[in-house]
């Protein structure tokens, strides 16, 4: 990464703003309230990943992640909705 050093609060905020933009245009597309569509992200596998920085996920954009959490909630029928 050219020699850029990233902190923690840096990926954090990233995964936040990832996250907060994948949240919302999910609830525009389905019309599900964000309230639903948040606790049932943060209790994914997918937001485990995201706060994960190892995995990478913060780097994604909001559709990448928009995948993640749809294939979590196939596969975790608690989820679904």
């Amino acid at each position: 990464m050219n020699g850029v050093a990233i902190d923690d609060s840096q990926r954090e905020m990233c995964a936040v703003l990832v996250m907060r933009t994948m949240l919302t245009d999910y609830c525009d597309d389905t019309s599900v309230s964000f309230n639903d569509v948040f606790f049932r992200f943060v209790t994914s596998p997918a937001y485990k990943m995201l706060s994960d920085y190892s995995t990478g996920l913060w780097m994604e954009g909001s559709d990448y992640l928009r995948n993640i959490f749809e294939d979590t909630m196939k596969t975790n029928t608690s989820l679904s909705f």
